[in-house]
């Protein structure tokens, strides 16, 4: 039975629509040094999906302005270059990470906003651990649990034995995946991003982001992704057992931290973690 489930779902990622011509122009046009807010905010602005995207995120708690914004090329400072082109990978997964989860029991915008969080949270670790490519964690953040999209309706096929395995065992929810599918959203997601040709060091920050150690090039990044989640949703009034935070063995060990360290970046938290625009 579980094989079958595994092929089918390794046949959705077949059926993934590549990244955009449009999008990868933008990409381009990030990466020379000379280009500027102006240029980007004018490409950005062709395409409405896009557009609509860039000002929402903008707006979002997790940035932490109060002040509202609808112009492209404020949204682009806002953001900034390099969690522009984090949109721009994620775009393919971004409109239905916006919408419902129904198996994982996800209301609209929900794993959108919780992404948002993890994002941020990375890309503070990854600055106060001194990693050297911070804005690759904000990505890996963003983008980490994108194989939840592909699982939902295997999910909800099994919601009950989801349900039951995570009340009564306290199993995290990747591991029921494996189980009931046979296949986990971190793993799934890591095979998204392969076939959208992302690079090596984001496909193993997803893939690994609840096993650090498994990775083979690079631990720390999917270190900091797991204890971002763990941080986060310590502050997250969501309370759904869908989210899986908990911490690896092994991540203290690879981002060399101890107990005392730990306390700091918990009682830090909070003021990464922004307070709701009003």
């Amino acid at each position: 039975m579980l094989p079958h489930k595994v092929d089918l779902v390794l046949d959705t990622i077949d059926n993934l629509r590549p990244i955009p011509s449009s999008v990868t122009r933008i990409l381009r046009e990030i990466d020379n040094p000379a280009t500027s807010v102006t240029t980007i905010s004018k490409y950005i602005g062709m395409d409405q999906a896009l557009t609509a995207m860039v000002i929402k995120t903008s707006n979002s708690v997790a940035m932490g302005y109060r002040n509202r914004c609808s112009s492209i090329k404020v949204a682009v400072m806002r953001i900034g270059f390099k969690r522009i082109k984090a949109i721009l990978f994620a775009l393919n997964a971004i409109g239905p990470m916006t919408g419902k989860l129904n198996g994982y029991r996800l209301g609209g915008g929900q794993l959108w906003d919780h992404s948002l969080k993890i994002a941020t949270t990375s890309e503070w670790l990854a600055r106060t651990l001194h990693y050297s490519e911070p804005e690759e964690a904000y990505i890996t953040g963003l983008l980490h649990d994108i194989g939840k999209l592909l699982l939902d309706q295997f999910v909800l096929e099994d919601y009950q034995k989801f349900a039951e395995q995570i009340k009564n065992y306290h199993f995290p929810v990747w591991q029921v995946e494996e189980m009931l599918v046979g296949i986990d959203h971190a793993n799934l997601g890591g095979m998204m991003a392969a076939r959208w040709n992302f690079p090596d060091s984001l496909i193993e920050g997803i893939r690994f982001h609840h096993t650090p150690s498994s990775a083979k090039t690079n631990q720390v990044l999917p270190a900091i992704v797991n204890l971002a989640n763990l941080l986060s949703t310590q502050q997250d009034d969501l309370e759904n057992v869908m989210f899986s935070n908990d911490l690896h063995p092994d991540t203290m060990k690879i981002l060399n931290l101890d107990q005392k360290d730990m306390v700091n970046l918990s009682q830090s938290i909070d003021s990464i973690i922004a307070v709701p625009i009003e």
